[in-house]
């Protein structure tokens, strides 16, 4: 099994029927640690608001990437708590994160000036007790690759000597036409975090989030272009579930639906009717159910590769979703 992730399968029919046990030889969960941690000159931990208690003073962690607020239906970043408030004994740095979360959103916000000067004004009042921004706006369109660069360069102006951090996607090659060039970027940003996970995702086929392979030739790509100085490397703390079941997640014509009452025997009799008279039936079947993690020994290795092939800096998605013990085999030089 590859040290990029671990995998468990199970079945289950329903809620009645107890999930057939998984085979807990085939996986081993204790990891003992090596002689010496993997160190980084700089590591990075993201924490999202109300998980702030989440976060120890004993992590090894150089910077914070703070997910205060998202920016709003109407386009504003308001009521950001300052650093002081969950942070004021970090010794390290803490940056506010942006994040939109909607396509749309993020052509108005680059494309709309007086959208753009609003929300510039509103990042820039909202980092005043930060040590820095970081600009996470992962949809943004390839269309609008000019003016995200100029949103990205007016930002750092206004910022001054503050950190100004942006988030990109993993790439293994330069792309025709992407929003995220990282060497147009690399001329702006202080740092740039490579999000080097989500290998596979939800609708795609099962898989590790991140495999070691993989994670090199990104790094190895992102080498070539950002500096070893402002290169961070993204690594993941969750796992995914996959499900072979599609007959749940779907619309039906009624045609559609006869073939399903057909092939599953829904007689007459087992259709029910709500009391406004609405049919409806239920059916068991067995689900397959795949599911891709990391643990302490694949996040540890994927680590020690990071820093065998170079890599200075590293960050982590996200604080509360690891266990405790990895903290032990990380280390800031």
């Amino acid at each position: 099994m590859s040290l990029a992730g671990a995998a468990l399968f199970f079945t289950a029919s329903s809620c009645k029927t107890p999930p057939i046990p998984v085979e807990e030889d085939r996986i081993s969960y204790s990891y003992e640690r090596s002689s010496s941690s993997v160190e980084f000159n700089e590591i990075w931990g993201y924490i999202m608001i109300k998980n702030e208690d989440r976060f120890s003073m004993e992590f090894p962690l150089s910077d914070i990437g703070y997910f205060a607020k998202a920016v709003d239906t109407y386009s504003r970043l308001e009521d950001v708590p300052s650093k002081e408030e969950h942070f004021a004994d970090f010794t390290g740095r803490v940056h506010l994160v942006s994040s939109a979360d909607s396509r749309a959103q993020t052509h108005l916000l680059l494309t709309q000036k007086e959208v753009r000067d609003q929300i510039v004004e509103d990042l820039i009042n909202a980092s005043q007790t930060y040590d820095g921004l970081q600009i996470d706006w992962e949809l943004v369109p390839a269309k609008d690759k000019d003016a995200y660069l100029e949103f990205l360069t007016i930002l750092k102006e206004k910022l001054g000597q503050k950190c100004l951090s942006v988030a990109v996607p993993a790439r293994v090659k330069t792309l025709q036409s992407d929003a995220y060039d990282y060497e147009a970027i690399n001329k702006i940003a202080d740092r740039i975090i490579v999000m080097a996970y989500d290998e596979h995702w939800s609708t795609s086929e099962p898989g590790p989030i991140a495999s070691n392979g993989w994670c090199k030739r990104i790094a190895d790509y992102a080498k070539t272009i950002i500096p070893p100085e402002k290169l961070v490397m993204g690594l993941s703390f969750y796992g995914r579930a996959w499900s072979d079941d599609t007959e749940g997640k779907r619309a039906y014509t009624y045609d559609k639906l006869q073939k399903l009452k057909y092939d599953r025997k829904i007689t007459d009799k087992k259709i029910l009717r709500s009391e406004e008279g609405i049919p409806y039936f239920t059916y068991e079947k067995p689900v397959m159910i795949t599911v891709w993690f990391d643990d302490v020994k694949s996040n540890t290795e994927r680590c020690r590769m990071y820093q065998e092939n170079g890599i200075q800096n590293i960050s982590f998605w996200r604080i509360g979703q690891e266990s405790m013990e990895f903290w032990d085999n990380v280390a800031l030089k």
